[in-house]
């Protein structure tokens, strides 16, 4: 029945990733100018999908917030899916700007990822493994379908975001608190689903507790999934939250003897329940890609290491991960101080090869000049940065200020 669904959907999907509605979100509208003459420029960064399900019957919206270079560049990117994309979208697309786009760091911590905010209609049906109507004092009167909510992201979801945007074959869910019991409950018993998994504050007193045990006899058949898992709780958190977290899933998974498990736990001090998810996306985030940013040990090594370091890479990830533009400053660097001037040249040269907009590239070479004794080659260097720089969209100021100096001082 799944596989003749699947083939449905699958001739449907073409149709869907044409028909789906986009708006952009409220604030990416077209450049205007106010009474005042002050100018108003609306980026168009996020979008809003809107689209009819067959799989759970009913209208479902998606946000998207791409990039900021998706549009000037042929990349592809990795998707970070947020549940409750309502509540956390804006705060997982400001952790993932932070993190991968922020110019002013060298060395991003994560890739530049597609953010997906899944938007709720039943969130209690939909992240729920069983059918659990009275927990306590609370009630969940139609839980029990985040088998159905599953087959509704392999077979609409992913499908449109994969035919609409460019994008690698690598999916991070992140979820809190019921969100974070479906990212739990689907990497135990979908693994495939996703490529890594962040759970915030889970819910993993549900249905008595029934997600423990199910770790627990992975851990004895040895059976635990090999995909990234990343549990965050704040330290604040107590009751059931700590009786099921901190002393429940951290010690099953911390203990496992596991060679394939790659697990983290994470504590947010001061936070609680309701507060934790902001910090918790961000400290999940670098967890999840604590593999990431290159050693210096390797940046001093040369080229041939950093290659290396960036097939593993692409291995661990699963498609071609560029060698990227702080990699090639930091090896820059690391050859002068060595005394390798004519290989760092070399660097320096691949570097605006690789990265032809960027100024900082530019300026490297300049800078590799200038240690070389060619004040005339270092000159132009500079000049051409600061061309590149002030065409940027946002020109970086103290990039700017740092270039003129040097200029200034080679004239």
């Amino acid at each position: 029945m799944k596989l003749l669904r699947s083939c449905v959907c699958s001739l449907a999907m073409s149709a869907l990733v044409q028909s789906a509605a986009v708006q952009p979100m409220p604030d990416a509208a077209a450049a205007d100018q106010d009474a005042a003459g002050v100018q108003v420029e609306n980026w168009a960064s996020e979008q809003r999908l809107t689209f009819e399900s067959t799989t759970l019957g009913e209208q479902r919206r998606l946000y998207v917030r791409l990039p900021g270079g998706y549009h000037s560049s042929s990349k592809a990117y990795p998707v970070l899916y947020v549940l409750d994309g309502e509540f956390f979208f804006r705060q997982a697309s400001a952790a993932v700007q932070f993190l991968s786009e922020t110019r002013f760091i060298r060395n991003h911590p994560m890739p530049e990822a597609v953010v997906v905010g899944v938007v709720n209609q039943d969130r209690n049906r939909d992240f729920t493994p069983t059918h659990a109507p009275e927990q306590g004092t609370l009630r969940f009167p139609t839980s029990g379908q985040a088998d159905r909510f599953v087959d509704f992201l392999e077979d609409e979801v992913f499908p449109l975001i994969e035919g609409r945007y460019r994008t690698q074959p690598y999916r991070i869910v992140a979820g809190w608190s019921l969100g974070g019991l479906f990212a739990v409950d689907t990497y135990l018993r979908h693994p495939d689903v996703f490529s890594a998994y962040l759970a915030i504050s889970p819910s993993l007193w549900w249905d008595e507790d029934m997600e423990l045990a199910q770790i627990e006899s992975a851990v004895q058949a040895g059976a635990l999934p090999s995909k990234p898992l990343v549990v965050t709780l704040g330290a604040e958190e107590g009751g059931d939250m700590d009786r099921t977290v901190r002393n429940g899933i951290k010690p099953l998974l911390s203990d496992a003897r596991d060679a394939n498990l790659a697990f983290e736990y994470i504590e947010v001090p001061g936070e609680g329940h309701t507060y934790v998810h902001y910090k918790a996306m961000l400290d999940g985030l670098r967890a999840l890609y604590r593999s990431w940013v290159m050693p210096d040990s390797v940046s001093e090594a040369g080229m041939a290491a950093v290659t290396e370091f960036y097939e593993a890479l692409s291995t661990r990830y699963g498609y071609p991960v560029r060698i990227s533009e702080g990699a090639y400053f930091r090896v820059r660097v690391a050859l002068v101080e060595q005394g390798r001037e004519e290989e760092a040249l070399h660097v320096a040269q691949q570097a605006v090869a690789e990265y032809p907009a960027s100024s900082r590239a530019r300026a490297g070479l300049g800078w590799t000049f200038l240690q070389m004794g060619d004040s005339l080659s270092a000159r132009r260097g500079y000049e051409q940065a600061i061309a590149l720089e002030e065409a940027m969209p946002e020109p970086d100021s103290e990039l700017l200020l740092s270039y003129r100096r040097h200029l200034a001082d080679l004239r």
